[in-house]
C-alpha cells in the first residue's frame, strides 16, 4: 500500500503555505505545491477543508512544529536541569535551616533543663525559707505567752510587794505615832 500523495495533511499544509505567499487555493495551485495528486482526490479535501471549524491562528504548520520540536525539547531539557539544580539547592538550603532549627532546639532544650533545675533548686530553698519562718513564728508565739506568764506573775509580785509596803508604812506610821505619843509628854517634861 502506496503513501496518497495528495492527503489531507499535505493539502491542509499547501493550503496554508499558499495563503502565506498570497495565492489562492485552487485544486492546480494545490497539486502544483504538492507536486501531485488527483484533482478528484484533491477538490475533495478542499472540499473538507471548508467544512471543517476556522482554525485558530496561532496554530503552527505541521512542517514548522517538525522543526521547532527539537529546539522546545532542548529548552524543555535545559529548563528541567535549570529546575533540578534550583531543587537541590533549595533542598540544601532547607537542610541546613533544618541542622540549624534542630541545634538551635538542642540548645533551648539544655537551657530549658538548667531552668527546670533552678526552679526545683529554688523550690527546696522555698521549703527550708518556709520552715525556718514556721520554727521562728513558733518560737515567738512560745516567747510572747512567756512573755505574757512573766508580766502576769511580774504584775501579781507588784501587788505583793505594795500590799506588802503599805502594811509596812502602815506599821511604821502606826509605830512613828505610838512613839510621837510617848515622846510628847517626855518632851513636855522637859520643858
Amino acid at each position: 500500500m502506496s503513501a496518497e500523495i495528495a492527503s489531507l495533511e499535505k493539502v491542509r499544509a499547501a493550503v496554508a503555505q499558499l495563503h502565506l505567499n498570497n495565492q489562492r487555493a485552487t485544486a492546480d495551485a494545490v497539486i502544483a505545491a504538492i507536486g501531485g495528486g488527483s484533482k478528484p482526490t484533491v477538490l475533495k479535501h478542499l472540499k473538507t477543508l471548508r467544512e471543517e471549524p476556522p482554525q485558530a491562528v496561532d496554530d503552527l504548520p505541521a512542517g514548522i512544529l517538525d522543526l521547532v520540536r527539537p529546539v522546545v525539547a532542548q529548552i524543555f531539557a535545559e529548563g528541567r536541569k535549570a529546575e533540578a539544580v534550583r531543587t537541590r539547592d533549595q533542598i540544601e538550603r532547607l537542610h541546613r535551616m533544618l541542622g540549624d532549627l534542630e541545634a538551635e532546639v538542642e540548645t533551648l532544650g539544655a537551657v530549658n533543663a538548667a531552668l527546670d533545675e533552678q526552679v526545683v533548686d529554688l523550690g527546696r530553698e522555698l521549703d527550708k525559707s518556709s520552715k525556718a519562718l514556721s520554727s521562728a513564728e513558733a518560737q515567738i508565739v512560745a516567747r510572747d505567752r512567756k512573755i505574757e506568764k512573766l508580766t502576769a506573775q511580774l504584775s501579781e509580785k507588784e501587788m505583793v510587794a505594795q500590799r506588802q509596803l503599805a502594811a509596812a508604812m502602815k506599821g511604821f506610821d502606826e509605830r512613828l505615832t505610838a512613839l510621837a505619843t510617848q515622846l510628847a509628854p517626855a518632851s513636855a517634861d522637859k520643858k
